[in-house]
């Protein structure tokens, strides 16, 4: 599963749907891209009007540039649909599109200011290109969507595709997700039909420290039984509390394997850098089909969860700047949404789950990445894009390579989401394996201990990073009020 969607991991054992209602993201859902595996449903007007929401002030804390509420959600927005097509072997998002239903859709030249970009016609629309390498377009009188990342082909493509679609065109595993998303305030769900080779996984299963744990296990048939998952999907209620439910729908009944599903599942769940606290407590339950967990989450859980398929949102309105010249306002807020990134981030940073952290620190990057700069001093933007740089080198860190020093001393950094090449641990996805006839010989378990251990080593680094962010962030502070003769 991807890192970057870490396939969010989660699923909701959707039963099988014979007569299909439209569901409440029926609009939208008919503007994704053919071939899209991964999609993730927010009801954000539901979200907000929650009594959670009420107490904790999310639509305050969802201001233009603050990062509160659901976090890189647009704070006008009334529902997303995020649209990506994923390699799940690779883990690469090749394509991704998010289609926002707003109060007040910006015209293009609106948004051509507001972004500093260049306008264009795609596919008989109006675009416009961003620096932040992403397109922006409307279908409708009442959608606003972006392209992600800024692929002029695809998105021609996608257009056309989109204006001859007479509905949505999402796999059956994918719709009947969309069918239930009525209720949920988050719902994300990944296609995996066709994705797991069973001979593959059968010889990888011998890294799983859970299958270890287990004697007497046929790992032919649990791989057998594993490579016939349908999909997985998370689904999220907002009301006092968050409740969450994760969950992986199987083509047989997955009771079956109760003795090891569980632990598997979480251990997947883990390796891929996803997790949320508290889910090795939640209740555990099964279907026909399905095993599902469900257990109370905290806004910032589900805040990190939903930010795993963050995107560029379009540029603050017109009144936060004037042609080309730098706007304080404009700063302040960038620098708090900056700073509120880090914040969420250094809170965490000790926690001992390596994987999970690895994904928080490239996912917070990526953030500062896609925030927009229009009207931002220039002290600022190279403060923040510097520790967006060194965020992704503690996560690559956090994965077994080691920080080197004079790279980040480098004055060079790139404003869009990196591929790290790794080697994944865990039992799925390509692991180190040789196949013979007869038996199978893994290094897995030693290769794995050799990243803990450069990991560990590397944490003195880490540590200085940090130290290193904060110092950038306070030093540009300081200039900017001597510039402007007035706090940041």
């Amino acid at each position: 599963m991807p890192r970057s969607i870490s396939v969010v991991v989660c699923l909701i054992g959707l039963s099988s749907v014979t007569a299909r209602a439209a569901g409440p993201f029926e609009e939208l859902l008919r503007s994704v891209p053919p071939n899209t595996n991964v999609i993730a449903l927010i009801d954000v007007t539901g979200a907000l009007a929650s009594p959670l929401a009420q107490k904790e002030r999310w639509v305050e804390k969802a201001q233009p540039g603050d990062r509160g509420g659901l976090g890189f959600v647009p704070n006008d927005a009334q529902q997303v649909v995020i649209a990506a097509e994923v390699n799940l072997n690779s883990f690469v998002r090749t394509f991704q599109v998010g289609l926002v239903r707003v109060r007040n859709v910006p015209t293009m030249n609106q948004l051509a200011n507001r972004e500093g970009g260049t306008q264009d016609e795609i596919a008989g629309r109006l675009a416009v290109l961003s620096p932040r390498n992403v397109y922006f377009t409307t279908l409708s009188g009442r959608e606003l969507a972006a392209v992600f990342p800024a692929d002029r082909q695809l998105t021609a493509r996608w257009i056309r595709a989109a204006q001859a679609a007479k509905g949505p065109s999402l796999s059956p595993y994918l719709q009947a997700a969309a069918d239930h998303a009525a209720g949920n305030v988050v719902t994300i769900a990944v296609d995996l039909q066709d994705v797991v080779d069973r001979n593959i996984l059968r010889m990888s299963l011998a890294a799983s420290p859970s299958v270890a744990k287990q004697k007497d296990l046929d790992l032919a048939n649990l791989a057998a039984f594993l490579s016939q998952v349908r999909g997985l999907s998370f689904v999220a209620k907002v009301d006092e509390q968050i409740t969450g439910t994760l969950s992986v729908e199987f083509a047989l009944e997955p009771v079956r394997q109760r003795r090891i599903l569980p632990d598997l599942i979480l251990e997947l769940i883990d390796g891929q850098g996803v997790w949320i606290p508290g889910i090795e407590n939640w209740k555990v339950t099964y279907t026909d089909t399905a095993i599902q967990f469900t257990g109370p989450m905290t806004s910032l859980d589900l805040k990190r969860v939903v930010s795993l398929f963050a995107f560029p949102q379009a540029g603050m309105d017109d009144s936060m700047m004037k042609g080309e010249v730098v706007s304080i306002p404009a700063t302040k807020r960038y620098l708090g949404a900056v700073e509120g990134i880090l914040t969420d981030m250094s809170n965490t940073k000790d926690t001992p789950n390596y994987e999970k952290m690895a994904t928080w620190h490239e996912k917070a990057a990526a953030q500062i990445e896609h925030l927009s700069r229009r009207g931002v001093d220039p002290i600022a933007q190279e403060a923040a894009l510097q520790s967006a740089k060194r965020l992704r080198a503690i996560g690559a860190s956090l994965r077994g390579i080691p920080i080197d020093v004079r790279q980040l001393e480098s004055q060079q950094y790139s404003y869009s989401n990196a591929q790290i090449a790794l080697m994944p641990g865990g039992w799925w996805g390509w692991n180190p394996t040789i196949f013979l006839p007869t038996h199978t010989t893994t290094n897995i378990p030693q290769i794995q201990a050799q990243i803990r251990q450069v990991i560990a080593d590397d944490q003195k680094r880490r540590n200085e990073v940090w130290s290193e962010i904060n110092r950038l962030m306070g030093d540009a502070k300081q200039k900017l009020a001597e510039k402007f003769k007035t706090p940041f």
